[in-house]
């Protein structure tokens, strides 16, 4: 398994780098400063598995963010399974309805840890979510899987 923590848009090393081959650096160093070129551009590369995870995570808020309703879903699998018992259907249609219903929306993510096995990853981070007078904070962990070239969000949970 392999760890990473993601500050701002900088990925630093949490002790995993030298498992994956490559030298740990100073806190605020970018992984694209760490990891030889050749190596980023391995898709069986963890290091490549984690930059491309922090995309994906900082995808979805961004499309939320954007209220682009079609990028935001498409960052589900097919699999997906919403919380409290729903249906697809349903938890897409609350989706919809509660994004386009409201005039500005802004999420933000902080403190992104990543854990990638495999082409299976665990995103977890505190959320910032804000939306027309509304502010929230939460804790919010998204299980990811890739599905092809991608990194498709299977399950999330939010608590404090």
């Amino acid at each position: 398994m392999h760890r990473i923590v993601a500050q701002g848009s900088s990925l630093v090393a949490a002790g995993l780098l030298a498992t994956a081959g490559i030298a740990a650096t100073p806190a605020a160093a970018p992984v694209a400063a760490v990891a030889p070129a050749a190596a980023t551009a391995n898709p069986t590369n963890p290091v490549t598995h984690l930059a491309e995870v922090e995309s994906a995570v900082r995808a979805w808020a961004a499309a939320w963010s954007a209220r682009d309703v079609e990028r935001y879903l498409a960052a589900y699998a097919s699999d997906f399974t919403p919380a409290r018992g729903q249906t697809r259907e349903r938890w897409e249609a609350d989706r919809r309805a509660r994004i386009t219903g409201k005039s500005r929306i802004s999420v933000g993510i902080e403190g992104l840890v990543i854990s990638v096995q495999g082409t299976s990853a665990s995103a977890q981070f505190r959320q910032v979510y804000r939306a027309d007078a509304l502010t929230e904070t939460d804790r919010k962990t998204l299980e990811l899987q890739r599905v092809g070239p991608r990194w498709l969000i299977r399950k999330e949970s939010a608590g404090n």
